[in-house]
Order: structure tokens, then C-alpha cells, then sequence
């Protein structure tokens, strides 16, 4: 039976709507206060802060990052914000669009499960770029991390709500800005009518852009979340001088307002929140961790293999089959990311990028791998293993994986999932994994470890900020070049 849908309906009625419900939401989020949230939502909204900004840095390299940093340049002058991590200045919403792009271009965002898609690679850009219109100019990080939680657990249902009620997958900024319209709402003092009028707006000018458009045809557009945070301070901006646009269907509508019954009472941010190990889509972690592990665990060289079969889920097998060109295509891929995961034993930015992409021995491999449906491991099935577990409602998102060498034996793995998928039966990534990743990208854009280890220090006592903006600060230019960072360091 398809789903009762409206915003891809030719229909509007009113009776749809319970307005009573979105303003609920709405003083929920303008409310929420520091003392109200548990320890582990706030140390897990920190290491969402960390980990999206280690994203970022990943992403400083890829072409995407000069691209856009040369079309802020020229298109929105300023010196509210600044792009990451260039430094160049820029208007808060020039620097809204660019740095939910940069972050975007690297595959290694925070997820949320029921959403289909990514709710920290808005929020924080605009976050960050948010803060440079206050009054005063400092937000404390008690305040910053109050106003985050709010977004992202609004958010996260918002995702969820969309999902439920339309019958294709939209990119993520189609729903994560609205949830960044909350942060920018509260963080700019907005009344609850503005707000309702911020979250209308930028509802009704979220990018609804056709995921599945880009999963077979990668390119930089990603998951719209450059465009999610753009939107989201806009219509925060908008609301604040009188603009209209009350009146959000994905917080209203009767069908799915239930999903906000919980606001305050189940933290999304503990239950459905998901970091990423690699740099490739969700869909293909399974076989890269099982691959890698086979590997590992019978001490296999690349240079021996003469075949990798993945056995996994159907929507796995939709990812692209063909040797990629440029780390669009890698990221949305399947086979050479799991050569390149076979030859490193990890996938982060600089293996799917530049002159890996070009490497002849993954290539090679590349050639040898072949991905198999397991017709045990359906959307409709799940999970076999976790049935009855408290788990979202999603495909198995498993593989097994077999390789054989070039003298004829063949190796079966166990079982793989997702990696720090705490609801796919793995467990969350610690601080120390969390700290790890963040090392990781940054070391390889040339950060100097002293200055990283602070900025991880700052994130995740943040509560002890005065002022959040030290963290950005920390990572630009001027702040690098004082800890005598090379200038080869620097990002264009």
C-alpha cells in the first residue's frame, strides 16, 4: 500500500495539519535548557562537534574544497565568518553554504538511522557560521551545546517524518534545514512566532533534491547539506525581519506528528546516532570491514588475491560497479573501495582521492572483486541476528565476505556490519576511536598534532568554553601559522 503523502501530492488540506503540535515542537526546542539534557546526550552532541569538524578537514584536499572556496570568494564578500579552513573571509550565510559543502564532499558524516541520510554536516557549518551574528559576539559552550541538541533531535525526526510520509528519498537538506533554522532561531533570540515562521520557510525551501540521482550518478552535489545549512540560517534571517512561511507540513502533519511525541524523553542523539569509520556510503561498510578483516585475520596480501566475493544486501549492489575517475565516484562505489580498504586495511580521504585513484595495483584488484546478493539479507527480512533487539527498522546491513589466493584456498569470513553501528550490532566508537579519527584526518592536511590535540581538548570539554568560536579559530590559518605550521599546509 503506498504511504498517505502530501508533499508530493498534487492535494493540500488543512484538516491534514495539527498546528497545535508544531508549535509544541517548536517551544520545546526554544526551551530546552543545559540542565535539562542527560551527560551522555551532551558528550555524544561534543564528539559530534569533533567529528564533523575532522570531516571537514578530510575534505580540504578534495577538489571540492578549492571549488568552492574560490566561488565564496567571488560571489559572497564579507567578514561575519569564515570559510574552513582557509580562513577566507565571508558573509554567515556564504559561510553557511561553504563549509556544509566541504563537509559534505567527504563521505565520513555522522548518520542517523530512520532519516536516510545526515544531519551533523548542516548543523554545525551553520552553527559555527551562526555565531558570528550575535550580539556580543561570544556564545558560551554550555549555550552552543544546548542549542545543537535541539536541532539535532528535532532534526532527526524531521528526517524520519519525511521519510514516512513520501514515497522517494530526498537528500538530506531537504530535512536537516529545519533543523538548523532551530539552532539559528535560538541562538538569534527568535520569539516562538518567528520561529514557527523559520521553521515553515525553511521547510518549504529545503533542497529536495533526489538522492537516488546522485548514488548513480556521483557528483559533487552529495546530499545537499551545503544547501540544508544555507537554507536554515536563511530562513532564520528571514523570519527575524517579518518574512512569512508558517505553516510545516513535517512537523504538522497529523499522520507523523506523533514521532515528536518523545522530544525531551528518548535523545536520539544516544539511540539512532551513527559515526562513520569510511569514507564511502553506508551501504558499502560491511563488505569493506569484512574484507579487511579477512585479510587480517589470515594474514593475506593484496598481492596474492586472485578474488573477493561479497556476499550482502541488495541495496549494496546499487552503489557503482565501474573504477571511478574522481572521489565522487569513489565515494559512491563499491568495488575499488574495497581494493583500496584490501591494500590500507582503512578507507579515509586519501584513499579515495588523487593519486590512489590511479594506483594500478588497486585497480587491479578492483577488476577481482564481485559483489554478490545474499537473498537472506532483504529490506523486508533485516537483520536476522537482531530480531526482537531494540534496532531501527532498516535492511541487514551485512556482509561475508570470501577470498581466494592465487594457490587456490579460499577464506570465508564471519559475518561483518557496520562498524561503531551500535544498531546494527556493533559497538559505538569510543572517545579514544572518536579522537583517533579526528587525529587522523587532520595529521593528513598537515595540522600539527599539538594544535589538534587541543581543539579535541576544547570540543570535548566544551562545557568550560566561553566562548565556542576559539574552537573554529584554532584551526585557521593565522592560529596554524603561530604554532609554525609550513605553509604547504594551507588549504586554497
Amino acid at each position: 500500500m503506498a504511504k498517505q503523502s502530501m508533499l508530493d501530492s498534487k492535494d493540500f488540506s488543512l484538516s491534514w495539519l495539527d498546528n497545535d503540535k508544531e508549535e509544541k515542537v517548536v517551544k520545546w526546542a526554544l526551551n530546552l535548557e543545559y540542565g535539562d539534557i542527560p551527560p551522555e546526550v551532551l558528550n555524544e552532541t561534543k564528539r559530534a562537534v569533533l567529528d564533523t569538524i575532522g570531516t571537514a578537514l578530510g575534505a580540504q584536499k578534495l577538489e571540492i574544497t578549492k571549488i568552492v572556496n574560490k566561488f565564496i570568494r567571488a560571489s559572497f564578500p564579507g567578514s561575519q565568518a569564515k570559510t574552513w579552513f582557509s580562513g577566507h573571509p565571508t558573509s554567515a550565510l556564504g559561510a553557511a553554504l561553504a563549509n556544509g559543502l566541504i563537509t559534505d564532499g567527504l563521505d565520513m558524516h555522522d548518520t542517523g538511522h530512520y532519516t536516510k541520510g545526515h544531519a551533523g554536516a548542516a548543523i554545525i557549518p551553520c552553527a559555527f557560521a551562526c555565531l558570528g551574528l550575535v550580539n556580543g559576539g561570544k556564545v558560551s559552550g554550555k549555550d552552543f551545546l544546548t542549542s545543537l541538541v535541539a536541532a539535532y533531535e528535532v532534526g532527526y525526526r524531521c528526517g524520519h517524518a519525511m521519510h514516512e510520509s513520501q514515497s522517494d528519498f530526498h537528500s538530506s537538506g531537504a530535512w536537516n534545514a529545519i533543523a538548523c533554522s532551530i539552532f539559528c532561531a535560538r541562538t538569534l533570540k527568535l520569539t516562538v512566532e518567528q520561529t514557527l515562521h523559520a521553521v515553515g520557510i525553511a521547510e518549504y525551501y529545503g533542497p529536495r533534491s533526489q538522492i537516488m540521482r546522485v548514488v548513480n550518478i556521483p557528483t559533487m552535489l552529495k546530499d545537499g547539506s551545503g544547501q540544508g545549512a544555507f537554507v536554515g540560517l536563511q530562513a532564520a534571517l528571514l523570519a527575524k525581519e517579518g518574512f512569512t512561511g508558517k505553516g510545516c507540513p513535517i512537523l504538522a502533519k497529523k499522520s507523523i506528528s506523533n514521532l515528536y511525541n518523545d522530544l525531551g524523553k528518548t535523545w536520539r542523539l544516544t539511540k539512532f546516532h551513527v559515526y562513520k569509520k569510511f569514507a564511502v556510503c553506508y551501504w558499502a561498510q560491511p563488505s569493506i570491514a569484512g574484507t579487511i578483516s579477512v585479510m587480517k585475520k589470515n594474514k593475506i596480501k593484496p598481492e596474492d588475491v586472485e578474488s573477493i566475493v561479497c556476499h550482502t544486501f541488495k541495496e549494496a549492489t546499487g552503489l557503482q560497479q565501474n573504477i571511478p575517475t574522481n572521489t565522487e565516484e569513489a565515494q559512491y562505489c563499491i568495488l575499488y573501495p574495497i581494493a583500496a580498504a584490501a591494500y590500507s586495511g582503512k578507507l579515509g580521504p586519501n584513499e579515495v582521492n588523487g593519486s590512489a585513484l590511479q594506483d594500478e595495483k588497486i585497480l587491479a584488484l578492483a577488476k577481482k572483486v564481485k559483489i554478490l546478493v545474499d537473498e537472506n539479507l532483504t529490506s523486508e527480512a533485516g537483520d536476522p541476528e537482531l530480531k526482537g533487539k531494540d534496532t531501527a527498522s532498516m535492511t541487514a546491513n551485512i556482509a561475508w565476505v570470501e577470498v581466494t589466493t592465487k594457490n587456490g584456498k579460499t577464506y570465508k569470513g564471519d559475518k561483518a556490519r557496520v562498524p561503531w553501528d551500535r544498531l546494527a550490532g556493533e559497538p559505538a566508537p569510543g572517545d579514544d576511536e572518536i579522537t583517533g579519527k579526528f587525529m587522523s584526518l587532520g595529521s593528513d592536511v598537515g595540522v600539527e598534532e599539538k594544535l589538534l590535540k587541543s581543539v579535541v581538548s576544547k570540543c570535548l570539554k566544551m562545557e568550560n568554553e566561553s566562548d565556542v568560536m576559539t574552537i573554529e579559530a584554532a584551526l585557521m590559518p593565522a592560529s596554524r601559522q603561530e604554532h609554525g605550521q609550513c605553509a604547504s599546509s594551507k588549504t586554497s
